[in-house]
């Protein structure tokens, strides 16, 4: 993810967005259980009065969310545009993972969706995440090779065998485990196919 910042573009779809929107069936029952599962990683968390959706892009996660006061940080503008539209009440604004405008343990759960796969410095950007984060965090990526063995059989990504062109890092669910150990302990990790969702405490 280029961490420059994204001028508005009132034509933009991401990636994100199509994923989110798309026709497919299939693809709606996989964001579902996607979703589920991080309702189902967080609901049962005490004392979560203020969340960070860090890399919110246009809103989604935000959007199905159930907390008092959520803010929602992004490096695209036109994301952030898309995303006030559907969360009327929530904080938007636009910044890099990499320097967060907020100070040490702002955030009672810091969540992070498909963030660090596009990150040439992944772990910088995770120990930005902790540094705000009070108490828990919640990462996910995808889970490799099953996120481009998805992608090739739908015929997406042929050239390069299912690996999205956005995508600069790929881990295992065992080898993102590992890495997050590293600053976090591991409370939960989930697998919602086809990605790799951790719950970590600081």
């Amino acid at each position: 993810m280029d961490q420059a910042e994204i001028p508005i573009n009132e034509n933009f779809q991401s990636g994100n967005y199509k994923k989110y929107n798309s026709k497919n069936p299939l693809m709606g029952m996989v964001i579902s259980n996607f979703i589920e599962n991080l309702k189902a990683a967080v609901t049962p968390l005490e004392n979560i009065n203020k969340v960070i959706d860090i890399g919110c892009g246009e809103g989604f996660i935000i959007n199905c969310l159930d907390f008092p006061d959520i803010t929602g940080v992004d490096i695209s503008k036109s994301a952030l545009k898309l995303a006030r539209d559907k969360n009327l009440n929530s904080n938007l604004c636009a910044g890099s993972v990499y320097e967060l405008s907020f100070k040490n343990d702002s955030f009672d759960l810091a969540i992070a969706t498909e963030v660090l796969e596009h990150l040439e410095e992944p772990e910088r950007a995770i120990q930005e995440i902790r540094r705000v984060s009070r108490n828990y965090c919640v990462f996910s990526v995808p889970n490799e090779p099953y996120f481009r063995i998805m992608n090739f059989l739908r015929g997406k990504n042929l050239t390069r065998f299912g690996n999205d062109i956005e995508h600069v890092q790929n881990w295992s669910s065992e080898e993102f485990v590992k890495l997050l150990r590293k600053y976090f302990k591991i409370l939960e990790t989930r697998k919602p196919f086809p990605w790799t969702m951790v719950l970590c405490k600081k």
